[in-house]
């Protein structure tokens, strides 16, 4: 169910982020053609600007010029004291006026206002050329007829002559570097946008995916849990009803190994208990370890002696290999003992009968390395970096012909990190997996 719900919730991500890009897209698709719409605008007012400059400039060479100078010479007459004669050029008002009057005041067929009016394109592509250049705009301009294919491509801005014909125009092109440039910000919001959108939907889908593991892994914790406390507490009971209800307590031989054997099973609890509370304590930082210098060599000899009692009972064997001499080291020496024990606990679990264990203690130039190799199965590679996660283990689903609770590895790899070592895994090449401590 939580597979499915988990896909489900990959699905929505990846359709709400197809929609983001999708409305985005859009949103810079209507910036673009606002951009382009106003350029045009901009672009037909300078060409207006640039046309009605041409056609005023031919009308003073044809009309003003000649009319004025005739003026001029009449005005040059009289005898009495001669004057200077002073020609100015007439203001862009006046030159319209001039233009509309001699439009509606004289009769100019149509062959003479196409011969008269006709503007040089050459000059007018340089003069419209120079004037966009002058407001930054370096597009390609070409004039072409009006009902030639390219006036009609969307890609290109046309802009028609209306002044006297109708049969040419300008065809601007190459100016979509100037419309991306005009974007840039929108751009760039775009892609912060959807990049920080993408960060967001990665980071939850994997903050879910690790809670939604973390709760399948405390339930296989809380169902382990519960089967290793049923053995202790049913093993108690069981004594205790048999000193209640059997005169057990008559036999002194037999009272004293139904205590033993439930003091046994208390202590076990107590262990358990007390590898949960450290292992939480040494994650919190409340739990301050106190490293000395012992020999480490001592300590692992220790450790095994110890261990006799439970290798007879699974027919496993321990062998110390020792390379170096001065295993002397800073460490906390409980809890050191503590990380031997559940090492050697795991190995006893998982190691395939007759169980082989092998220590190696290795004297390093700046330090001491520890293995503690089985014979197992060794650890899947894709669970590998994990198994020092708290509660996990290796899944086998709700199976308990292994016990554990997930906790022995984490606590390892706590204490090591407090005393400033480390702890890491690998499988062996001729089979099971080697924990190696650096002290």
């Amino acid at each position: 169910m939580k597979k499915l719900n988990l896909k489900w919730i990959r699905v929505l991500m990846t359709a709400s982020y197809i929609l983001l890009i999708a409305l985005t897209g859009l949103w810079l698709h209507s910036q673009l053609k606002t951009e382009k719409d106003s350029l045009t605008k901009d672009l037909v007012k300078l060409f207006t600007n640039v046309q009605e400059q041409i056609t005023d400039s031919l009308m003073v060479v044809k009309y003003v010029y000649p009319a004025m100078n005739q003026q001029a010479v009449a005005e040059a007459q009289p005898a009495e004291v001669p004057q200077p004669v002073s020609v100015n050029l007439p203001k862009p008002e006046m030159l319209r006026a001039m233009r509309f009057l001699m439009k509606n005041t004289t009769p100019i067929s149509k062959a003479e206002e196409k011969q008269l009016f006709r503007m040089d394109t050459i000059v007018f592509n340089e003069i419209f050329t120079t004037r966009m250049k002058e407001n930054g705009w370096h597009f390609k301009s070409d004039w072409i007829p009006l009902n030639g294919n390219e006036a009609t491509k969307e890609k290109n801005i046309f802009i028609p002559s209306h002044f006297f014909t109708n049969e040419n125009g300008v065809m601007i092109s190459n100016y979509d570097r100037y419309l991306y440039r005009r974007l840039l910000p929108e751009f760039a919001f775009v892609l912060v946008l959807l990049s920080i959108t993408a960060t967001a939907f990665l980071v939850m889908y994997r903050g879910l995916k690790q809670q939604m593991q973390l709760s399948v892994m405390k339930d296989d914790f809380v169902s382990n849990m519960s089967h290793e406390l049923k053995t202790p507490i049913a093993t108690v009971k069981v004594a205790l009803e048999a000193l209640q209800h059997f005169d057990v307590i008559e036999q002194p031989e037999l009272s004293r190994e139904y205590l033993g054997m439930a003091m046994h099973e208390m202590e076990r609890l107590e262990l358990l208990a007390g590898k949960a509370l450290h292992t939480s304590l040494l994650e919190s930082g409340k739990m301050v370890l106190h490293p000395e210098l012992h020999d480490l060599e001592k300590l692992v000899t220790q450790v095994v002696h110890a261990y006799q009692l439970k290798l007879q009972q699974y027919g496993a064997t321990i062998s110390i290999h020792t390379i170096g001499e001065n295993f002397i080291t800073k460490l906390d020496l409980l809890h050191t003992q503590g990380i031997l024990v559940n090492l050697l606990d795991n190995s006893l679990k998982y190691g395939v009968a007759p169980v082989r264990i092998r220590i190696i203690l290795r004297e390093l130039e700046n330090g001491i390395q520890l293995s503690v190799n089985d014979n197992g199965p060794g650890i899947p590679e894709e669970y590998r970096a994990r198994v020092f996660e708290k509660f996990f283990r290796v899944p086998t689903g709700n199976q308990h012909n292994t016990k554990g609770h997930g906790l022995g590895l984490n606590y390892a790899a706590q204490v090591m990190a407090q005393q400033n070592g480390g702890i890491r895994v690998e499988n062996a090449t001729e089979g099971g997996c080697t924990f190696t401590l650096t002290f």
